[in-house]
């Protein structure tokens, strides 16, 4: 699977912390802990999520399942917010 972020949104940067506005339908979230980690993967081009999970286990004190659940959990709740778009492969 890729993920990519939607055009339509803007993003700021905080130390715990990235506040996101989509443009198109006015909303704003606040990301934070996975989701934060996650948006700041994918920027505007499609990124394998096996390529994500790789970094992630050399970042992360975490058996690869738990950071698998983690990762599709968090891609779960972007795509339910309509924050990005999916492609699989």
């Amino acid at each position: 699977m890729k993920i990519a972020r939607k055009e339509e949104i803007a993003t700021t940067v905080l130390d715990q912390e990235c506040i996101i506005l989509d443009l198109k339908r006015g909303q704003y979230f606040g990301l934070e802990n996975a989701l934060k980690e996650l948006w700041l993967e994918i920027e505007h081009e499609y990124k394998d999520t096996k390529i994500i999970l790789t970094k992630w286990k050399k970042h992360f004190n975490q058996t690869e399942e738990e950071l698998a659940q983690i990762l599709y959990e968090a891609i779960r709740e972007l795509a339910d917010k309509q924050l990005i778009k999916i492609r699989d492969i």
